[in-house]
């Protein structure tokens, strides 16, 4: 099987803007803003190490991202400058450039998600939630969590919930070994559309080996009379601010329409030929000392 690039996005609430996690090589992932009205894309950073983006939430207008990520090497583990080798950071897409940065030191819970442009909710216990001393603004009014827990859960259900979708059926997963997570009830989750349609999200298995991530998924298009639809091997779906079908397959972005009982299809972009940045061979040209370990 081709090793195509894995697409996550998260769309903003107020505003025709989605930011995609693009992912591959495996520890690389780039980071692509998406105007949704023209569907343009503006590529953006890349970063090599692990983004979390169930943990991870764009602001209401777009503007700004709350991320949480880890680079785990022998430098960061040695970290003595305060960053440790795991953190949540603000920036502004498609840029991973800390506007805020909040060292973590460990891959527990971590993330945040926007209650409004400018109040965020950290998902950090009180005692990990102080900003690096050379990544402080202003502009956010941040509230931590004391009874932060979990890894991707609670905040991802939180998110989701935050962007217009209901759970319907809660997930029962029992852990069966490094492999994975064993099914017992499958999670399913439905948004609103346009002109009564529905689309579905199912969780179906918790997969540490699995393609695309963890998490192996179903999405169906359910039309206004009830008729599902699957969206075949689609590995993200959402519906846009408009309320219109947008899903990721095999590396490529696409819009879905119902046509004639089944979903006709536009190609908007391939990713699958984006490439990480080569190494730097000056070493006048490398980002400095803070933004290395943000942006590299």
């Amino acid at each position: 099987m081709k090793d195509y690039c894995r697409i996550y996005g998260i769309m903003a609430r107020e505003a025709p803007v989605c930011v995609l996690f693009r992912r591959g090589p495996s520890k690389w992932t780039q980071l692509v803003k998406w105007r949704t009205d023209s569907d343009s894309f503006d590529m953006g950073h890349w970063f090599k190490g692990r983004i979390y983006e169930h943990r991870s939430d764009l602001s209401p207008n777009g503007r700004f991202l709350i991320y949480f990520a880890s680079k785990i090497n022998k430098r960061t583990i040695q970290d003595t400058d305060g960053y440790t080798y795991a953190w949540t950071a603000i920036s502004a897409p498609p840029q991973y450039k800390a506007l805020m940065l909040w060292p973590k030191g460990d891959c527990w819970h971590g993330g945040g998600l926007f209650k409004s442009n400018s109040d965020v909710w950290l998902n950090h216990r009180p005692d990990s939630a102080s900003p690096h001393p050379k990544h402080v603004s202003s502009m956010f009014k941040v509230m931590p969590n004391p009874e932060a827990s979990g890894e991707d859960e609670p905040i991802h259900s939180m998110r989701l919930t935050q962007t217009g979708w209901i759970c319907t059926q809660h997930g029962k997963f029992k852990m069966a070994g490094w492999s994975g997570w064993q099914t017992e009830q499958t999670e399913i989750w439905e948004k609103e559309g346009r002109a009564g349609k529905r689309l579905r999200r199912e969780l179906l298995k918790i997969d540490f080996e699995s393609y695309g991530g963890p998490y192996v998924e179903r999405y169906t298009l359910i039309t206004k009379n009830g008729t599902p639809i699957t969206i075949a091997d689609a590995t993200w779906a959402e519906l846009d601010q408009k309320g219109k079908l947008v899903f990721a397959r095999f590396g490529k972005i696409f819009r879905g329409r119902l046509d004639k009982g089944g979903i006709e299809e536009l190609t908007l972009i391939d990713l699958n030929g984006n490439e990480p940045p080569k190494k730097v061979a000056n070493k006048t040209d490398a980002p400095d000392r803070n933004n290395l370990r943000v942006l590299s």
